[in-house]
């Protein structure tokens, strides 16, 4: 699995930086992109490590990360079906807009004014316990929760609290949990609330990267040989992958064989079905006799537009900040 993932991205790349006018800058500015690199990296060292004497319980922090960037995957990949692609695309966009930059920014460096702040007051005790401050201090500030109040009155040695703890507690209540997590929160949803109001077109651009991605994989048949096309490709696939797994049961059982062979044999089979699937409907060695026609309104305005796509993506305006200036417009009227 680490070997094929690593082969189909290696081959995206080489079909953008050669077939997609700036396809340097797009694939290397690409999240999606360095993120499986990253899953990938972490994959293969996994694999690479437990080969030997190592098991999956030797590498529990590596293994729950890649736990992790696998579920995210698994959770990105359904971007592609109808019934959640509207839903989970908002959500990213939400979440990865320029537009959050800001009070990210402003919220990371309070919180961690904050923390360090209750670190400093925790020297006034003998033995300073700087990681029970730090968990109770998050516990406060993001959670609100009860034993984050209690850690934070008895920083320093003060066990029921001094007037310096309790100021330091009432600042840390105002400023970050009701002024700054709430403006936050209104932050983010003002930009998901825009990023909703896109999700269709949005899904429908998705859905046509991912066609884009399926079009830089390689495909059967090979340029030279254009005669041996298959009819039934899904049936095909699945006769195939049904052949291919008995043989790789029947040769694991046989321990005068290498493990490398079966897991070669599977690979290769996974490489060809993924071929077959994404067969192209044309012939590749005439590929300058298709066009791609685009119909449009004679009337259609380009000029106007553009005009409007780029006030679009300078904007983070949503449903709510146009009803408040459509209510504020409605009652300067009045």
């Amino acid at each position: 699995l680490a070997h094929l993932e690593l082969f189909y991205e290696f081959w995206e790349m080489c079909g953008f930086l050669c077939y997609l006018q700036h396809g340097r800058q797009r694939y290397l500015t690409n999240i999606e992109n360095l993120y499986d690199w990253a899953s990938i990296a972490m994959l293969m060292v996994l694999v690479y490590i437990t080969m030997d004497a190592h098991g999956l319980q030797d590498m529990p922090v590596m293994l729950s990360l890649l736990i992790l960037f696998r579920w995210i995957q698994l959770t990105w990949s359904c971007r592609a079906f109808g019934l959640v692609g509207e839903k989970i695309l908002p959500i990213m966009q939400a979440s990865f807009s320029a537009h959050i930059k800001g009070i990210l920014v402003v919220t990371f460096c309070i919180l961690l004014g904050f923390l360090h702040g209750a670190m400093a007051l925790e020297l006034g005790n003998d033995l300073p316990q700087h990681y029970a401050v730090v968990l109770g201090s998050l516990k406060l500030l993001l959670l609100g929760d009860g034993d984050g109040i209690d850690v934070t009155l008895g920083l320093g040695n003060a066990e029921e609290g001094n007037p310096i703890t309790f100021l330091f507690l009432f600042a840390a209540m105002v400023v970050f949990c009701v002024c700054v997590l709430n403006l936050f929160i209104a932050v983010h949803g003002e930009a998901y609330d825009s990023a909703q109001e896109k999700a269709f077109t949005t899904f429908l651009q998705e859905r046509a990267g991912i066609c884009l991605h399926c079009l830089l994989r390689p495909s059967w048949p090979p340029r030279c040989c254009q005669y041996w096309r298959v009819q039934h490709r899904i049936s095909v696939y699945i006769c195939l992958q049904i052949f291919v797994l008995a043989a790789w049961a029947l040769l694991l059982r046989e321990e005068s064989i290498n493990v490398l062979a079966p897991t070669a044999l599977l690979g290769a089979s996974a490489m060809l079905g993924d071929a077959i699937l994404v067969q192209r409907p044309w012939n590749k060695t005439s590929g300058d006799k298709y066009y791609l026609w685009m119909c449009y309104k004679e009337s259609f305005d380009t000029a106007a537009q553009n005009a409007e796509r780029d006030a679009g993506e300078g904007s983070m305006d949503g449903r709510i900040s146009r009803l408040k200036r459509d209510c504020c417009g409605v009652s300067f009227c009045s």
